[in-house]
């Protein structure tokens, strides 16, 4: 325990004096990246957090990949006031050897149900990476993705994923769920993202743009963002729905 004190004293100090990263900014707009573990454990199956789904929040419900500070021109800040040797960590994809960043037992008992990927320290490298230009504390963080991640594992589009679970579906019936869900802006806001492993093509992750006035009014149409970029990497037909 003194030794994890004095490593966060230490970490603390460094990203006061740091002068390597990008310094904090206003986002546009965020990206909520939500997974759907089935599909991510289908073609990660080393992972930790893959060796039991069934039955957790995360196997019927989209979880949390992260929430991205983005902005229209495409230079989206990361690492805000992060001291370099936790770059340096996060890029060689050591996440469980970065310092703690903050967040409290309770916010990371708590993010542990909607973000299975805790157990391979996804959470330091989404709060360093992401986190830390959000303009927030860790917790409020947190509770705020966590509250994002919630309202949409109560949509329509949630439900249609959970119920398919097993199945193929098209990319038209994936919006469709969406526009049943969000309006007819949808189109503009949201994507899906497959990966393909010995031919199946897995839907993995459902990007949405948010706008950061409106967070809480998610999932109304009117938190959405539809004015930037973004496209999905699914095929038309034939995406596959991983069971859990």
């Amino acid at each position: 325990m003194l030794s994890k004190l004095i490593k966060a004293s230490v970490a603390l100090i460094m990203a006061m004096l740091a002068n390597t990263a990008a310094q904090a900014q206003t986002a546009d707009y965020f990206l909520l990246a939500a997974s759907w573990e089935p599909g991510f454990c289908a073609t990660n199956s080393g992972k930790s957090e893959c060796q039991n789904i069934r039955g957790t929040y995360a196997g019927s419900h989209l979880s949390t990949h992260g929430l991205w500070a983005s902005s229209f021109d495409g230079n989206n800040p990361q690492y805000c006031n992060v001291p370099q040797q936790e770059i340096d960590l996060d890029n060689g994809s050591t996440w469980c050897s970065m310092d703690p960043y903050g967040a409290s037992a309770s916010t990371l008992s708590n993010l542990a149900t909607y973000m299975p990927g805790i157990q391979s320290c996804l959470d330091d490298h989404e709060w360093y990476k992401h986190g830390s230009c959000s303009g927030q504390t860790p917790d409020d963080f947190w509770a705020t993705t966590i509250n994002l991640i919630k309202s949409l594992g109560q949509t329509q589009l949630n439900t249609f994923i959970a119920n398919n679970a097993g199945r193929n579906v098209t990319r038209a019936q994936l919006m469709q769920a969406a526009t049943n869900t969000f309006g007819s802006s949808a189109s503009s806001a949201i994507a899906f993202k497959c990966v393909k492993k010995n031919r199946v093509s897995y839907l993995t992750e459902v990007w949405t743009n948010l706008d950061p006035s409106s967070l809480n009014q998610f999932p109304n149409a009117n938190a959405l963002v539809t004015n930037a970029n973004i496209a999905g990497t699914c095929p038309a037909t034939g995406i596959y729905i991983a069971r859990p």
